[in-house]
């Protein structure tokens, strides 16, 4: 059985987790899930997940009993979130499912470490340690699963799948991250096609995190195209078919050494509808930040000339916003054939990216002081004088402007 050596997995001896096990009798606490994966994998743990074979009212008793802050966060599916040093660790009681609809489940609490595998999504997250690295594998499936990249629900995947629906999310978010070229199961390939309409159950929250995982992994692009031809893409993502055009950027990125950006690989996958962007960000409930920059990249109608003059460049720049020049010029670089073209735009994108917007030299009380009251006149001057700034290439002085006012209004 392969074992993980703690000195060389520094989370597994942080001083929490150090206090954490203290707490609790001895092998009754366990790391489990993503954290052991990835470290049979040699890649970044990120959250230390914990089960335990205490009871809930247990688990706050020992807690309480070592002195350690704790918040039910969790606690009709038995977990407790302990806090210590500021640092959450979730800790879940050991489970299974009596009862579930596809979102949310009844459980009740066992002792078997084996009854709260079969309740898991994957063989290979149903993996168990103990402090000292013991490995446990409760399905006899999870190692060798791991070992191979099979991602196989445990158990029956279609009864899996009908548990809770975002696993079929989740099944392709781990494909994209770690599968590579490794053949897809089956038979979970089967249940995620077959129960895709259950995705249309869940919270637009829950769908719109996921799928931004999966667009987040080094490269999603496989994923992406066998959710696009299993029908799953365009369940919860009818308006983002074009597989093409995400290979495409993600090409780019490898080539230009840019970082995964989700919303740019989105955009990639999405056509430049106003009104079908605008619906997409309303229907998966994205944050206003989110929805601003995907809005602002649909609605855009400045034209982008990859063989304009450097004071074109900065006026479209200007008009359009950074960010905007930014995504269409890396989208139109990653679809050119032309070695050359995609050049001259990625260029347009580092001068978006670098250059810092001028500020307007004139303001409202320079337009008080020509006699100009505050109001849709003074509004429209404003603009006519701006556009002139901009036209100079923002070469247009406060003098050169006070003189163009003057002209204006008199």
């Amino acid at each position: 059985m392969t074992d993980l050596n703690p000195k060389q997995h520094d989370w597994m001896r942080g001083d929490g987790i150090v206090v954490l096990f203290k707490a609790f009798p001895e092998n009754k606490l366990r790391f489990v899930g993503g954290c052991v994966r990835n470290a049979l994998m040699n890649v970044d743990v990120g959250d230390i997940d914990l089960a335990t074979q205490l009871d809930p009212k247990d688990v706050q008793s020992a807690l309480k009993e070592a002195g350690i802050k704790y918040v039910p966060t969790g606690i009709d599916h038995g977990t407790i979130t302990a806090v210590i040093n500021g640092e959450p660790f979730e800790i879940t009681s050991l489970r299974k499912d009596v009862e579930t609809d596809g979102r949310r489940a009844v459980v009740s609490y066992t002792q078997d470490w084996a009854e709260d595998a079969q309740r898991r999504d994957l063989t290979m997250n149903a993996l168990y340690a103990d402090f000292n690295g013991t490995v446990y594998d409760p399905t006899g499936q999870g190692l060798d699963d791991l070992n191979a990249m099979k991602f196989r629900f445990v158990g029956e995947a279609d009864m899996r799948v009908k548990e809770d629906y975002l696993r079929i999310l989740r099944y392709f978010r781990f494909l994209a991250w770690y599968g590579g070229a490794a053949k897809v199961d089956a038979a979970g390939l089967k249940a995620c096609r077959e129960n895709r309409r259950g995705l249309k159950k869940l919270s637009a929250e829950r769908v719109w995190s996921e799928i931004k995982k999966v667009l987040s992994a080094p490269d999603p692009s496989r994923a992406v195209h066998i959710m696009l031809t299993n029908e799953i893409l365009d369940t919860v993502l009818p308006e983002a078919s074009n597989s093409d055009g995400l290979t495409q950027l993600v090409k780019l990125e490898s080539r230009e050494t840019m970082r995964p950006d989700p919303l740019l690989r989105l955009m990639a996958l999405s056509a430049r509808e106003p009104l079908q962007m605008a619906l997409l960000c309303k229907r998966l409930k994205m944050s206003s930040k989110e929805t601003q920059r995907l809005r602002a990249w649909s609605d855009s109608s400045v034209s982008l000339d990859p063989h304009a003059e450097n004071k074109e460049h900065l006026k479209s720049i200007y008009l359009a916003g950074k960010q905007v020049v930014m995504d269409r010029s890396r989208i139109r670089a990653a679809g050119e054939d032309d070695a050359i073209l995609s050049a001259r735009w990625m260029n347009l994108a580092t001068l978006a990216s670098e250059w810092t917007l001028p500020e307007f030299p004139l303001s409202g009380k320079d337009m008080q002081a020509e006699g100009i009251e505050p109001g849709p006149q003074m509004g429209k001057i404003l603009e006519a004088l701006k556009a002139l700034w901009v036209r100079s290439g923002f070469t247009a002085d406060r003098e050169k402007l006070l003189m163009a006012l003057k002209l204006i209004n008199r």
